[in-house]
């Protein structure tokens, strides 16, 4: 049987999502951690709380009268657990190890999170910048900034924005050597870039929203990070497939130009992650919060 104060939390959560899976998002849990609890809950209290179909979910009357007092159960027992740490700060102590790839915004995202732990002063931030793809258990990691496809439910997970892919070259160059008139004339006729995947040693193929892909035949220029590989283009050396969200200040300032705009492609998402566990140290979801505020301020101006 789960802690009675564990079992009403993940109720109250559910009676306000009205999604099982959503509550267990919330409160970093499993699904069906909820649903046992859910059961284990009405079992004991020998009334149903929820009435659910496969369309849609509702409280009872029974549930919708009890969930108030549940609520005012937690606030007591939260106030009265709060207590000793209102005068000790000795909970928000460590080291938050945080991964994450090279984005435009590092700096700002950094010195947002920075100055909002301006109070704590005891926490200390690990702030690990790659492109490879950190193993979160060996590495022991808190925290993953990525962009990709959105992992399972061993994270907890926050999206933030969806990312695509646009191909893109610098003005004079497309003034020597003009526009591809298609795909194919792209891949064969003109300088493209090319990235490695860093876990293989492969180039990354190219994708485009019609569904096709292709591998540069030829590359005229092969990086090993995006930050490389934006340079490249910038320089007036390559045609380039690079991240929108990486490319954005630059086209808005005319220093590059999205070409044959049609194949753009968007298949991933920025999202913020952590590892599912049962304690999550409290420095550990103050950062997470502060983080997803951060990121969804940047990327929705």
């Amino acid at each position: 049987m789960l802690d009675k104060l564990d079992a009403l939390k993940i109720f109250c959560t559910a009676a306000e999502t009205l999604r099982f899976r959503e509550t267990a998002t919330r409160l970093g849990i499993a699904p069906q951690l909820v649903t046992r609890a859910v059961a284990e809950l009405e079992k004991k209290l020998g009334e149903m709380l929820f009435v659910r179909n496969t369309r849609q979910m509702k409280l009872t009357p029974f549930g919708q009268r009890f969930w108030p007092k549940a609520e005012a159960l937690l606030a007591n027992s939260e106030s009265l657990f709060m207590e000793g740490r209102n005068h000790d700060d000795q909970s928000l102590s460590g080291t938050v190890r945080i991964t994450l790839p090279p984005l435009f915004e590092n700096n700002d995202i950094l010195y947002r999170l920075l100055q909002g732990l301006a109070d704590h002063s005891q926490l200390a931030i690990e702030w690990l910048v790659t492109d490879a793809h950190l193993n979160i258990t060996d590495e022991q990691i808190d925290i993953g900034i990525r962009i990709g496809t959105v992992p399972d439910n061993r994270f907890i997970v926050k999206t933030i924005h969806p990312v695509g892919v646009c191909i893109v070259a610098a003005p004079d160059l497309i003034a020597r050597m003009g526009i591809p008139g298609s795909l194919q004339d792209l891949r064969h006729n003109y300088p493209l870039s090319a990235l490695k995947n860093s876990n293989s040693g492969r180039i990354w193929p190219w994708q485009f929203a019609d569904g096709s892909s292709f591998f540069p035949v030829q590359p005229s220029f092969i990086a090993a990070d995006i930050g490389s590989e934006l340079s490249a283009a910038l320089a007036g050396r390559t045609y380039s497939q690079l991240a929108d969200i990486t490319v954005r200040p630059y086209l808005q300032r005319g220093e590059l130009v999205n070409i044959l705009p049609e194949f753009n492609f968007q298949p991933w998402q920025l999202y913020l992650f952590r590892p599912h566990q049962s304690l999550v140290p409290a420095r550990t979801r103050l950062v997470f919060r502060q983080l997803t505020q951060i990121l969804k301020d940047l990327f929705h101006e």
